[in-house]
């Protein structure tokens, strides 16, 4: 029987677009211990005892999305169902009186900060839609929320500066590892050449099509490329792979094929130019694999000293560090072992009873400062019409 912490059984709304892995991972205690609202726009739902859920409407933009879960949860506070709100990726920029934690697992506006760095000034006007979408929405739900929740030093650092947030307001809670990515270690099932592993979204940010080009040049290489995942540049990459045996583009695959490719494979490139912590990572150097990536400040602070970092946005030094590896089987074996041993340290128990901690501490500050401040009376009347709400 686990043990049940002291302190009120709280009400609380989490909110997300659709379910991300941290609501699979930490709602199904945290609505052990609480009653949580699910309100969401997606179709699949944590295994979690929710009290109710309430389901939003699928919307192509971000931002209208954003606005009808906000609406919802505004409601569900008014009407005195919940005490706080959980906000998922900067989803609820659209929350009023609703005190809430934001939980943030990138940053998009030091993205384009960083993109728009890199090309003339008369290009940056590209990115505006950018900020109006994703940068603006981020930043009024940080500057709004009670409290910040990163994955990251790296990342803390970036919303403290961006959103000039006082430091103590943000805090860090770095993923874990799961338990079926560990395993894969001692399941390794190498093949007849070495294989090399890209799990990831294919768009320019996350720098693979360079990398594929270049890998695809050097005919000399001796192994299998495997690229996992969608995104708008997999035309570019079906193009550039194209009459290359080696390189196996896979789209979008299910976990138990990832998990058979994971222990395949043996090095793993992320070639990423921002990152606000990098769980695909993570989950690479869970299941073993030696990893070469570019030297940014997340990805070096998960994988410290367990791979290989080179230059940002060097292709040609990403594919000659995985070429050095190819050959060098005794330094994969040690690489590996080493990423393994460290991503055992990255716990989703740790991560489960920070987050909990942090909850139970900013319901007891807000219920401080607002003792002299009576709560709205219920604004829904008999008849109207309510978000709807499912019982679990």
């Amino acid at each position: 029987m686990r043990d049940r912490p002291a302190g009120p059984r709280l009400r609380i709304a989490w909110v997300e677009e659709w379910m991300s892995t941290l609501a699979a991972e930490i709602l199904p205690g945290l609505a052990d211990r609480h009653d949580v609202t699910y309100v969401t726009a997606g179709e699949e739902l944590p295994a979690a005892p929710f009290v109710r859920v309430v389901r939003g409407r699928r919307r192509r933009h971000m931002n209208l999305a954003g606005f009808g879960l906000s609406r919802q949860v505004n409601r569900l506070y008014d009407d005195g169902l919940i005490d706080l709100a959980m906000v998922w990726a900067s989803i609820g920029f659209g929350l009023r009186r609703v005190p809430f934690i934001n939980l943030e697992g990138t940053s998009v506006y030091a993205e384009i900060e960083l993109f728009a760095s890199l090309v003339p000034w008369y290009r940056r006007v590209h990115f505006l839609p950018g900020l109006v979408h994703y940068a603006f929405p981020e930043m009024a739900c940080n500057r709004r929320s009670a409290r910040v929740i990163v994955p990251s030093g790296a990342l803390k650092r970036d919303i403290v500066r961006l959103h000039r947030l006082p430091e103590e307001r943000v805090a860090v809670v770095p993923h874990g590892a799961e338990p079926e990515h560990l395993a894969c270690y001692a399941q390794r099932e190498p093949g007849p050449r070495p294989g090399i592993l890209f799990v990831g979204r294919l768009h320019f940010r996350k720098g693979i099509l360079p990398v594929l080009r270049e890998f695809v040049r050097r005919r000399e290489i001796d192994a299998d490329f495997y690229i996992v995942g969608d995104g708008p540049d997999r035309a570019a990459v079906q193009e550039a792979a194209a009459g290359d045996g080696r390189v196996k583009v896979q789209g979008t695959i299910g976990r138990e094929t990832l998990k058979s490719i994971l222990r395949a494979t043996q090095v793993f490139v992320l070639p990423t130019y921002y990152e606000g912590f990098g769980l695909a990572l993570l989950e690479a150097m869970a299941s073993g694999h030696a990893c070469v990536c570019y030297d940014i400040p997340g990805v070096r602070e998960v994988l410290g000293d367990c791979g290989v970092l080179v230059p940002l946005g060097n292709a040609a030094a990403l594919v000659d560090a995985v070429a050095d590896l190819v050959r060098d089987g005794p330094r994969v074996a040690a690489l590996s072992a080493r990423a393994h041993e460290r991503a055992g340290r990255f716990s989703w128990d740790d991560a489960r009873s920070a987050i909990e901690r942090i909850v139970r501490e900013t319901f007891v500050g807000l219920e401080s400062g607002a003792r002299s401040r009576p709560r709205p009376a219920p604004q829904s009347q008999a008849g109207e019409s309510g978000p709807e709400f499912r019982r679990t």
